[in-house]
Formats: structure tokens, sequence, C-alpha cells
């Protein structure tokens, strides 16, 4: 049986006896997973495989290259986001000096999701240990191959106490989340985003909220029909669909769907085969059975076989959606498309969605694409391409309202895991009476000198 308070005591030792603090510790324990994730490369995409059905292409470049990536920028860019900065003040504050300074929180958890097992746990955890904190990792279950190489990864390359790994199901998350934590970071659905949120604050502890939503894909007309096709097609379908930030579902001009369909039909064939057994597979029987109840809301056009024993749902295109599909996170290999022939209806449609974790547009009209930013707010937002954004390491990468709360990546993600600390420093023999009681200067000369 895991003990949790145990777990949270070793963290909080290790961060008590300051052994992360200093930046050369800091450098030397990213250095350390940068080494034990070359290492072990060859194992975590052997896990990835097993749990998920991940090419090694796709995982690589989808999983590890982005926590390379992280810990590059981190070890680069360090000395600068830890250095105090100086704060300018107003004349009465001279000569004191103001600074800010960034501070561990602490002892943090960091909660990963099963489809991007690997990224979506390392990358927080290389800006939990860059702000010098001590870690809890748990892993989801869901992936447990890479759970459990996740587990070897961290014993390799950290000090006792440093990074430790949970590994277990949900009772596991939720022993940790009612643990007065520093920090919660999580990543995963909406429904256990708000019970992470919940135990957090019974604690007061403050969050990083990574969840999902519906994410909308307008498509106008007058674009490269074959190009935006292979976009939308790789984004949506990238790791069958189990993608937070994949197109959920599209919104094309009526004139340009008919086209645009056939142009998805090729792409898809040469990407996956005619069958689509060239695209992974589904995670495990719950959420192919999930997915399955959602083909009979459209008309499948393309695709839509289902395949149980190998846990594969062909990569489906499905006209005349049911509105109630538009509205969920689909998080699977099923495209719904719905389309519209005026400008202002759509957009006003779409400004009372959910604000989703990101929102794509295809068009060639500058003007259009702003109003359609303009019309939904949401974490990012793609012009002609989608998902990329978060490849951008000095991009903040977050939601908003119900598609999360809190930044990470870059420096975001340093400043998550840090507590921004106020400083001013006033010489000790210099005292301006006027502040003092009783008043003697004119409430109207304060104002002119002040106000």
């Amino acid at each position: 049986m895991l003990d949790a308070p145990a777990l949270l005591d070793a963290a909080r030792a290790f961060a008590a006896g300051g052994a992360a603090l200093p930046l050369p510790a800091r450098r030397a324990a990213l250095e350390a997973l940068r080494n034990g994730l070359e290492a072990m490369e060859p194992e975590l995409l052997d896990a990835l495989a097993a749990d998920l059905g991940k090419s090694a292409f796709e995982a690589w470049t989808s999983e590890i290259m982005l926590v390379r990536q992280e810990i590059a920028l981190a070890l680069k860019r360090l000395p600068r986001w830890a250095a105090e900065r100086r704060v300018g003040g107003r004349w009465f504050h001279l000569p004191g000096r103001a600074a800010l300074r960034m501070e561990p929180k602490g002892a943090v958890l960091i909660l990963g999701p099963w489809n991007y097992p690997v990224q979506l746990l390392l990358v927080p955890l290389v800006s939990a240990v860059a702000a010098g904190n001590a870690v809890v990792l748990k892993p989801s279950e869901a992936a447990p191959a890479t759970a459990a190489a996740i587990a070897r990864l961290a014993a390799r390359c950290f000090a006792p106490g440093h990074v430790q790994v949970a590994e277990g199901g949900p009772e596991v998350a939720a022993a940790l989340t009612a643990l007065p934590f520093d920090h919660v970071f999580f990543t995963g659905g909406t429904e256990t985003g708000r019970k992470v949120a919940e135990a957090a604050a019974r604690n007061l502890a403050t969050t990083t909220l990574e969840l999902g939503g519906a994410n909308p894909c307008v498509v106008d007309g007058g674009t490269d029909l074959a190009l935006t096709a292979r976009r939308i097609a790789w984004s949506k379908f990238l790791n069958a669909g189990q993608t937070c930030l994949a197109p959920n579902h599209l919104l094309v001009r009526e004139d340009v769907a008919a086209p645009l369909v056939e142009a998805l039909r090729a792409t898809l064939a040469r990407f996956y085969g005619e069958d689509g057994r060239g695209m992974q597979r589904v995670v495990n029987a719950r959420h192919l059975d999930r997915l399955r109840r959602l083909l009979p809301l459209g008309r499948a056009v393309i695709g839509g076989g289902v395949d149980e024993a190998a846990l594969r749902l062909q990569p489906a295109v499905l006209l005349d959606p049911d509105p109630a599909l538009l509205g969920e996170e689909i998080f699977g290999p099923i495209l719904p498309i719905a389309t519209w022939r005026d400008r202002g209806a759509m957009l006003a449609g779409l400004s009372r969605q959910p604000r989703p974790l990101a929102l794509y547009v295809h068009t060639r009209d500058a003007g259009f694409a702003e109003a359609v930013a303009a019309a939904l707010p949401s974490g990012g937002f793609c012009v002609n391409e989608a998902i990329v954004h978060c490849t951008v390491p000095d991009l903040p990468f977050g939601g908003v309202g119900p598609s999360g709360q809190g930044r990470y990546h870059g420096r975001s993600g340093f400043e998550a895991f840090s507590n921004a600390r106020a400083l001013f420093r006033q010489p000790a023999g210099i005292d301006p009476p006027m502040r003092y009681p009783p008043y003697k200067t004119p409430l109207s000369i304060i104002r002119r000198l002040m106000g």
C-alpha cells in the first residue's frame, strides 16, 4: 500500500535541506535528466508502443523531443529566470530599492495523463526542477509500462526525495491530492480537474490545471484545400485523435465542404492506408466503446470501421453532426464537419461556445482570422495550422476557464513552480519623518507630491 504522506514528508525534507536550491545543483539535475532520457530512450519508446501503440517516429517527435527541447531551454535561460530583478519604485521610496526574487514553492505534485505520458509528465517536471522544487510525480495508470519506465528514470537521475514517482490508480491520485503540497499541477479532463482543484483548495495549495475542451477549427473559402486537408488530418488524427489540442470539429464554409471531404479522403488514405491501420490504436476497450457510441451522431462519409480485438477505430469523418457532438471533447479519431454560409451567424454561434484550449482557422483573409479570434477566447490560436504552437518553447501553454488555468513551458513553467517574492531594502540610517504621526505636512502638499 502506497504511503502518500511519507512521499510528501520526504519531498519536504529534501526541499528544506536546500540541496535543490543552488543553481549549479538545478543544472546538474537537469543534465542528469537529459542524460537519463537519452540512455533510456529505447526503453521509453518500447513502453509507449506497448501502452498506446505509438510508432517510434510519433513517440519521439511528440514526446521525447519536446522534453529534450524543454531541458535545453531551461539550461540556457535558468540564470536569467532565477536572477533577482530590480523593480522601479517612486521618488519617495528612495534611497530604498525594490526587487523581485523567484523562489521555489517547495514540495510539488505533478499528475500526468495517459495520452502523452512522457511529455505531459516530464515537461512540467523540467520546470519544477529548474525552479528548485522537490517533486512527486503521479503517472497515469492507463499507461502502466510508461509509468514504470518513468519510475526507473527518476530513480536513475535524481537523489532520494528530490523526484519521487507514485504509481497506482485513482485511489493513489486521491490520496496525494488530499495532502498539503505547495503546488499541484494537473493535466487531464475537466471533471477530474475540478476534483483536483477542490482538493487543493482545502489545503490552500496553488494549482496549474491543464484541461481540455472541444477545440473548433473554422475553414474559410479560398484556401489550398489539399494543404488544408493535410494539416487538419495530421493534427486531428495524430495519436489516434487522443490529443487535447486536436481540432474537435470543423466549421466549414458550405461551398468548400464537399471538396474538402474529398481532399481529406485522399489524405487519410495516403497517411494511414485505405483501411486506416497505419494509425495507432485507441488506448483501451473502454475508450473504444465510448467512441463507437459517438459514431451514430453523424453521417459517416469516410471511415468509421471498428475492430474491437485490435482496439482500432478507422479514421472517421462525419457530416450533418448532432449538435451534441460539437459540444463535447471527442478525444478520438472522429471528425465531425458542420457547415456555414453567413460569417456573422457562424461567429455569433462560435462566441456562445465554452472557451477551449485552442481555436483554429484556415483562411487567406487576415481580417476574418482576427474576427474568429475575437469571437471566442482560447488558450491558443493558430491560423492555417494546428497544435504546432505548443511546440514553441517560449510560448506559454494553457487554457482559459473550463479548459484550464495557469500556463507553463519555458519561463511560464518556471514561474508556475516559483513564488515571486517581493523585496524592499532600505538603508538603516535614513528615515524621512513625514510619514509618522503627528502628521504636520499638509495633505494638500502630500497630494501634489505623491498623487
